[in-house]
Formats: structure tokens, C-alpha cells, sequence
């Protein structure tokens, strides 16, 4: 059958066509909602006042429980992929035979990975905020519809966790203590092979955890206020060897913004006995206290940070963390030229 014939046959089915649009619509809803809610910050929801809306509760209460609207997007993207697929498939086949089959094959692989899976999943981790907040509704509609489905597959996984314990053979569960303690209790006759076991030991803790043990409190940090001078700063940040200080508001209890010392070096010396231009400052990334360290890891790298702001889940600041105290926590304490020299302590650092 030749291309116009292939065409006459196509339009002798339009409610194909709708369907077929529908399901393409509906797999890059489902798909790019499963990358929205992964994406999505708390903090930046409660900074904008996004949070306080019909939407925003919704969605800071679907959170709560991510695994929900996550397996409603994974079952709707399934489910919408099949209906495109079968009705393809059924129009080509009538259309071109046996050969419609592998036409179909070609051509429902090539639309739905570009416009169900990539465009979507782009769309939303950009704009994760505002587009998970406009598939809210929908989603929620969903997780009501598909409420049996998940069920379902919840049973499944239970049965399935009763069935095969994943035992090693020891016995016992393959957790993250048993990976350690194989480690540690490996003979390791060369020395950086133990500080690798030691280091992977403390990288696996960091799964159990989150942001608050490692963060640094307001209270310990080495601040100055806002109106501080050039001079004040400088002679501040010579003392302490931090190349970034912390400008606090005028109770001294919250984080404003945080001043480069490199941008202070640049300036007059007749600019030293005023105040820092606020031109200057720069302002902190805020995270969300319950991530875990992987989480910010993750979103430091991406927005080219170095510290960010712990805030507890109202929006209020708790403390500040830097990405060498991530390192830190991972490979031991980071000893620089503005460190006191101590041999024993950093003989220590290596071998703790």
C-alpha cells in the first residue's frame, strides 16, 4: 500500500487519532510528573508563599508521602504508552498489513520517547515548582482512579519481599551495617585500602541521616552584621581564614546574605570604614532541613554553590552547611594553611 493510501486509511479512523493524541498527552503528563515530584523543593514552595494555596497543601501533603503519587505517575505513563502503542498498532497493521506492525514499532518508539519521556522530563526538572503545581489536580484525580492499581502492586511487593528475603550467605539481611563490617573486617595489607573502607563505611552512614547533624548552628558560625565595614570585614575573615562571611540581620538571629572576601579586596582603601555595599552581597541557597546529604550534594552541584542555609520545615533558619563539611563527613576533617599544625590530630583524622 502506497503513502496516500496509508493517508485515506489513517483519516477513515479520527477517533484513532484522537485517542492516539490523548494517550500521547497522557504519557508526558505521567512522566514529567514523576520527574516534578522528585524535583520539587520544599523550601523554595514555603519561600514564595506557593504553600499557603488549595494546590500547594495538596502538594506538601502528597510529599509526605512520595511513594503514592510516584507509583500513580509510573502506572498512568504504563498505561498511556499501551494505549498508544495498541492503537498504532491497529492502524498501520489494517492499513499496511504484517509490515505495519514494525512501522508501528518505529514510529510509536521514536513519538513517545521524544514527546512522552525527554520533552516532559526537561520541562519539569526546569520549572519543577510551577509545573507540578498545574499537574496537582490531574495527578490527584489520578491517585483517586488508580487507588485499586496501587493496591495492588503494593500486595506484590509485599509478597514478593516474604517470598525472596535478599539473605547473603551469612543469614542475615544485605544492609548497609553488613556492607561495612565487610570492609572493615577484610585484611587490607595496604593502608589506603582500610582509609577507602573507612571512608566507604562513613558514606553509607550518610543515608540515615539528614541535614541537621552536620549542618553548623547560627550560633557557631563566625558572622558580622549589616552594617559592618569593609575593614571590620576584612580583619573578621583574616582572623578566621574563612573566605565567606555570613551577614547576619540586625537581631543577629537570622541569615541575610554572605559577603566574598575576594570582592573586598578589589575595593578603595577610602571604602573601608563604610558599611559593605550590599552590590556585594550575595544571597544564601536555602535547603530543606529533612534532606539528606546525597539530596544536597546533588542540588549544590547543580546550582554551582558552595553553602547553603538549613532551614526547619516553616521556612525558619537553623543553621548553615558548606560542601566541605560533606566531604568531611565522608573522608575526616579537611586541614588547610589557615589550620593551627597539628601532626597528632591530623594523624588521627586518617585513622579514626
Amino acid at each position: 500500500m502506497n503513502f496516500f493510501a496509508l493517508t485515506d486509511a489513517l483519516f477513515q479512523w479520527p477517533d484513532m487519532l484522537i485517542v492516539v493524541g490523548v494517550g500521547l498527552f497522557l504519557s508526558a503528563f505521567f512522566s514529567g510528573s514523576e520527574t516534578g515530584y522528585m524535583s520539587v523543593s520544599r523550601v523554595r514552595l514555603l519561600r514564595s508563599g506557593r504553600h499557603a494555596t488549595k494546590r500547594g497543601r495538596t502538594l506538601m501533603n502528597q510529599m509526605r508521602n512520595l511513594e503514592d503519587p510516584i507509583m500513580t505517575c509510573l502506572i498512568g505513563t504504563n498505561l498511556s504508552n499501551v494505549l498508544v502503542t495498541v492503537t498504532v498498532t491497529a492502524v498501520l497493521t489494517a492499513a499496511l498489513g504484517p509490515r505495519g506492525e514494525w512501522v508501528s514499532l518505529l514510529v510509536v518508539s521514536t513519538v513517545v520517547i521524544l514527546l512522552g519521556e525527554i520533552l516532559p522530563k526537561v520541562l519539569y526538572r526546569e520549572y519543577p515548582e510551577a509545573m507540578t503545581l498545574a499537574a496537582v489536580p490531574g495527578l490527584t484525580v489520578a491517585m483517586i482512579l488508580f487507588w485499586p492499581l496501587r493496591l495492588l502492586l503494593r500486595g506484590y511487593s509485599t509478597l514478593l519481599k516474604s517470598l525472596v528475603p535478599f539473605k547473603d550467605e551469612g543469614g542475615g539481611r544485605f544492609s548497609r551495617s553488613n556492607v561495612s563490617a565487610l570492609l572493615l573486617s577484610n585484611r587490607t595489607p595496604v593502608n589506603w585500602d582500610q582509609q577507602f573502607a573507612l571512608a566507604m563505611d562513613r558514606y553509607l552512614e550518610l543515608s540515615e541521616l539528614t541535614l541537621g547533624p552536620i549542618m553548623h548552628r547560627i550560633s557557631e558560625l563566625t558572622t558580622v552584621g549589616p552594617d559592618t565595614t569593609v575593614g571590620a570585614c576584612l580583619e573578621v575573615a583574616a582572623a578566621s581564614g574563612y573566605s565567606r562571611i555570613p551577614v547576619t540581620r540586625p537581631d543577629g538571629q537570622e541569615l541575610s546574605a554572605y559577603v566574598l572576601v575576594r570582592d573586598l579586596l578589589f575595593l578603595p582603601l577610602t571604602d573601608h570604614d563604610r558599611p559593605v555595599p550590599h552590590g556585594l552581597w550575595h544571597s544564601f541557597l536555602q535547603v530543606d532541613v529533612r534532606m539528606s546529604p546525597y539530596e544536597l550534594f546533588e542540588e549544590l552541584r547543580s546550582r554551582g554553590r558552595q553553602l547553603a542555609v538549613v532551614v526547619d520545615p516553616g521556612g525558619n533558619p537553623l543553621g548553615m552547611i558548606t560542601l566541605e563539611d560533606l566531604i568531611e563527613a565522608v573522608i575526616g576533617s579537611i586541614s588547610d594553611e589557615f589550620d593551627p599544625a597539628d601532626p597528632v590530630r591530623l594523624k588521627e583524622s586518617v585513622h579514626e
